[in-house]
C-alpha cells in the first residue's frame, strides 16, 4: 500500500483566513514533496426578482463585478502565498468539482467555516466531500494561530471502518511526528486498552510508535440534551478537544461520520460538534 501524499488541493475563497490555509497547506506540500493546487469553488452571487428588464441586467453586471472581484481577491492569497501553487477557479457547480477535486489528490485542505460567514461555499458541501470525496481532509480551525500541525497528534480510535481508514490515510503524517496517542472512549472506567492493542501494533509496522489512552465515555447531562440544537455524542467532541488541549496535541485524527444518501443534513453528532468547535487542525476520512 502506498501511504506517500503526492497531490494535493487547497480549497481557498476571498477570506483573509485563507492565508492561514494555504500557509499550512504549502507547508505540508513542501514536506511532502507533494504538487499542490488551490481551488477557488464558490456559488455564484444570488440572483432575484426585479421590476423591469434594465434593473435585471445592471443587476447581473454588478454580480459579475461582485463574483470577479472576490475570485482575484482568492487568487492574490495565492500568488502571496508563494511557492509553486497552480490555481483554479470554479463558479458554477462547485460541489461537483471539488469532489472531483478530491478524488483524484492525497490530501485536501480547507478551512473551518466561519460561525456568520458562508463565503460563496455551497450548502453541504463539507458532508458531500467527506462522503464522496473519497480522500481525507485536514480541517483548520479558524483560530489556527500556531504553525504547528503533526508533531503531536492525537488519534481517535473506535472499532469501525472510518478509523480504520483515518489511520492509514494518516500514516504519512504520523510517521513524521514526534507524539502519537492512540484514545478510545469506553462505556467503564475498568475498560482495559485491549482494542487499542491491534492499531498500535499496525502502526509500528510502520515505524510509528503510539501512547495508549482509554477515557470513559462521558455522559451528556439532561440539560445538555434538552439543548437546541444538540446532537447525540457531542460531549465526546468536547472530550476529545479537552484531551487534545491536556497533550498539547496540534493535530487530531479521526473518522468522519455520516450518512451517504443525506450528506447534505446528516452527519455524526461527533464529526458535526467537531467541525463547529474544533480549535486544532483535524484530519477526517469517511
Amino acid at each position: 500500500m502506498d501511504t506517500t501524499i503526492r497531490s494535493m488541493v487547497v480549497h481557498v475563497c476571498d477570506s483573509p483566513r485563507s492565508a492561514q490555509v494555504l500557509g499550512l497547506a504549502r507547508r505540508l506540500a513542501t514536506e511532502h514533496g507533494a504538487r499542490l493546487q488551490a481551488v477557488y469553488a464558490v456559488a455564484p452571487s444570488a440572483s432575484g426578482a426585479y421590476i423591469s428588464p434594465e434593473a435585471s441586467s445592471l443587476a447581473v453586471q454588478l454580480r459579475g463585478d461582485t463574483d470577479k472581484a472576490r475570485q482575484q481577491r482568492a487568487a492574490d492569497l495565492v500568488a502571496a502565498a508563494g511557492g509553486e501553487i497552480s490555481f483554479a477557479s470554479v463558479m458554477s457547480d462547485a460541489a461537483t468539482e471539488m469532489v472531483q477535486a478530491a478524488r483524484n489528490s492525497d490530501l485536501l485542505v480547507m478551512g473551518q467555516q466561519e460561525p456568520g460567514q458562508q463565503h460563496g461555499l455551497p450548502e453541504g458541501l463539507v458532508g458531500r466531500l467527506l462522503v464522496s470525496g473519497a480522500c481525507p481532509i485536514l480541517f483548520v480551525p479558524y483560530v489556527h494561530e500556531t504553525p504547528r500541525c503533526g508533531e503531536r497528534v492525537l488519534v481517535a480510535w473506535r472499532d469501525s471502518r472510518e478509523s480504520a481508514r483515518a489511520l492509514r490515510d494518516a500514516l504519512p503524517l504520523l510517521r513524521r511526528a514526534q507524539r502519537v496517542e492512540l484514545v478510545r472512549f469506553a462505556e467503564s472506567e475498568l475498560a482495559g486498552p485491549e482494542p487499542l492493542l491491534r492499531a498500535q501494533a499496525y502502526l509500528r509496522l510502520h515505524g510509528v510508535e503510539a501512547e495508549l489512552k482509554v477515557l470513559q465515555r462521558p455522559e451528556s447531562s439532561l440539560g445538555e440534551r434538552l439543548i437546541s440544537p444538540w446532537t447525540p455524542d457531542a460531549s465526546v467532541a468536547e472530550a476529545l478537544l479537552s484531551q487534545a488541549a491536556d497533550s498539547d496535541a496540534d493535530l487530531i485524527v479521526m473518522g468522519g461520520f455520516g450518512h451517504t444518501r443525506l450528506w447534505e443534513l446528516v452527519l455524526g453528532g461527533v464529526t458535526r460538534t467537531m467541525l463547529e468547535s474544533m480549535t486544532v487542525p483535524v484530519l477526517m476520512s469517511h
